[in-house]
């Protein structure tokens, strides 16, 4: 469903999840220095939630009820860790994007 402010302009809430790594961070700068009217930006980072929960999803976008999606989150160890849990890394990812 879409929002709207008072006037009847479409009202937007962006949700993006992964907020605190490389690129939510970037996204995150840039919105905080190029504000629009009727956008309103969620960051979430792994404290919010488990997005690999479909429980603690589903509350999360209760919460938040986001108009848009960004999905960046992702299970994060560094190179040598993912290159080692091939499997456990793609099963996150798997979870986070079902």
């Amino acid at each position: 469903m879409t929002k709207h402010d008072i006037d009847g302009n479409a009202k937007s809430t962006i949700m993006v999840t992964g907020g605190s790594g490389l690129v939510g961070s970037a996204i995150k700068s840039y919105a905080e220095a190029n504000p629009l009217p009727n956008e309103t930006w969620i960051f979430l980072s792994s404290k919010d939630g488990d997005l690999r929960d479909r429980k603690e999803t589903d509350a999360i976008f209760e919460k938040y009820k986001p108009t848009h999606v960004i999905h960046l989150a992702a299970k994060v160890g560094g190179l040598f860790a993912n290159m080692k849990q091939k499997v456990c890394c793609y099963c996150c990812f798997i979870l986070f994007s079902e």
